[in-house]
């Protein structure tokens, strides 16, 4: 199996600004869907070609944004068959998509405001005004689609045997990773410390995901993240597996990267039993009350 990655420092101008244009499309996603738990309903979705909102409920019909990273445009469009392009070109500013993007949703009636303020993002910015992030490399983009959809399929072959509540892989806007979460059914609400975290843990669960990296940790990864947090794993070490995965006590998260995972016979097995593994440390260190249930196998 080949695929293709590169470290966040070689295309970080493309990931920022990326980053940057799917804020704002899950921003209007965030104040036109109904509210859900955990932030579901500004979660955004892997497609063969992209990403998308999915069908959002508008003024005068439903619509949907597709952000196409093959063809390199976004798609506006509504049930009524308006359809908006917009090219993904270098040089095209954060302050331009935005605009053209609000244009867009006035020409479909469905005028739309945001919360302009970048989130989780390392270099605060007012996305209607941010002509900073401006860079397009079609071929980084692509490549990073590339990654998307072999997570996706990785992150589907764990998750699908375990009962309870589950959500599938999805795109937050916030942290730029591709994620599904499993939820114990335990309450655990956390401090209110932030708006945003606040109400994305409220509830028992473990997160397993993958992200391309960031200014602090410029390798694509795995990761697995249980709440509530732990910051040490007891003395059960030997059973992370395969051998080049960590548990990081600072981020309270276990990790593999991707070019690890690859040095490796089979990568998406290794990277299934890295999630299994992790997993199975959680239960030693916190057990949930009704695993049992959770991982009783399908009878089918």
């Amino acid at each position: 199996m080949n695929i293709s990655f590169i470290n966040y420092p070689e295309w970080q101008d493309t990931a920022d600004t990326l980053h940057m244009l799917l804020q704002i499309t899950g921003k209007i996603k965030l104040e036109r869907c109904d509210k859900r738990p955990e932030w579901a309903h500004a979660r955004q979705y892997l497609t063969i070609d992209g990403m998308t909102t999915g069908i959002i409920q508008g003024d005068r019909s439903p619509f949907e944004i597709q952000v196409n990273f093959r063809k390199h445009h976004i798609e506006v469009r509504s049930a009524e068959g308006k359809l908006t392009l917009i090219p993904l070109k270098d040089g095209i500013t954060i302050a331009d998509y935005y605009q053209q993007l609000m244009d867009a949703l006035a020409y479909i009636g469905s005028p739309s405001k945001i919360n302009v303020r970048s989130q989780e993002f390392y270099d605060q910015v007012s996305l209607d005004k941010d002509t900073k992030h401006h860079s397009y490399d079609a071929k980084a983009v692509t490549m990073f689609q590339d990654n998307l959809l072999f997570a996706y399929d990785v992150l589907n072959r764990f998750l699908s045997p375990y009962r309870g509540k589950a959500d599938f892989p999805a795109y937050y806007f916030g942290t730029m990773d591709l994620s599904c979460i499993l939820y114990s059914g335990e309450y655990a609400p956390m401090p209110k410390k932030t708006p945003i975290s606040y109400h994305a843990f409220d509830e028992s669960n473990c997160e397993f995901g993958f992200w391309p990296g960031d200014v602090r940790a410029p390798k694509p990864s795995f990761y697995v993240m249980p709440y509530p947090f732990i910051s040490d794993i007891e003395g059960n070490e030997k059973m992370l597996r395969p051998e080049r995965a960590v548990f990081m006590p600072e981020k309270k998260e276990f990790f593999l990267t991707l070019e690890d995972a690859f040095s490796y016979k089979n990568p998406k097995e290794t990277i299934v039993d890295f999630f299994r593994s992790s997993f199975e440390i959680l239960q030693r260190v916190r057990r949930w009350e009704n695993i049992d249930w959770i991982t009783q196998p399908l009878g089918y």
